[in-house]
């Protein structure tokens, strides 16, 4: 999962910059921008595409790169391709539509100006946030950890940037990182109930299969337990 989302983002980023002329480009990024106005005709193109468009010239981009690296493979170290993936996609879809939905109310309530339902708005940032956090938390070891919080710590100014304004991108970020956190929390949560149970049920022994609620597996939990009382002197 880690390396086919960077070759796409990579080829993405080779076609804007190495292929397309400089309207062509804007052009690119003003349909992929997660905006109101976008995603009220084509939120799914716009959720999906936005994720391996980026502003910014080459070498804003090789540095996504890396860093995105160095949450994304921890991640999925941690928990396999299948769960990293729910991580980052749950955090990117959720930071997206929470503080683009937070910017349709306050246009409503005539806080902003109607120029927001067409602001730029592409990059993997909300993945990227997403993955250093949850990589810091739950990451698989000590050398991961340490790279991912250097890497939050020096972006963060930009992470975070008119957060206080409710800026569009650092509401997302906020929320990116904290959907991030609860879905890994919650996998460690039964990760570390498997571990716990697995021993236990180790105990058993071999045997022919059968599920937690039959009436062998009863018999035998029973049998284990009466060799495991002390005997009487």
């Amino acid at each position: 999962m880690p390396l086919a989302f960077l070759v796409l983002f990579a080829a993405t980023g080779f076609v804007q910059l190495a292929l397309l002329t400089g309207p062509a480009r804007e052009s690119l990024i003003a349909w992929a921008s997660t905006n109101l106005d976008n995603l009220s005709w084509n939120p799914v193109g716009t959720l999906v595409t936005s994720a391996f468009v980026a502003e910014g010239e080459s070498a804003a981009q090789v540095v996504q790169l890396g860093v995105m690296a160095l949450g994304l493979f921890p991640l999925a170290r941690r928990f396999g391709n299948l769960r990293a993936v729910l991580i980052v996609v749950s955090a990117h879809v959720a930071g997206t539509l929470v503080s683009e939905g937070l910017t349709a109310v306050r246009l409503a309530f005539g806080s902003v100006s109607a120029s927001v339902r067409e602001i730029s708005d592409v990059g993997p940032s909300y993945v990227l946030a997403a993955a250093l956090l949850a990589t810091i938390l739950f990451g698989p070891g000590r050398v991961a950890r340490i790279l991912a919080a250097a890497s939050l710590a020096a972006l963060s100014p930009y992470l975070f940037e008119g957060l206080t304004s409710l800026d569009v991108a650092a509401v997302g970020h906020v929320v990116a990182m904290g959907t991030g956190v609860g879905l890994g929390g919650l996998m460690a949560l039964r990760d570390r109930r498997t571990r716990f149970a697995l021993p236990a049920l180790a105990q058993i022994g071999p045997g022919p299969a059968m599920s937690a609620t039959s009436a062998a597996y009863a018999r035998r939990r029973r049998a284990v337990r009466r060799e495991a009382l002390p005997v009487a002197a």
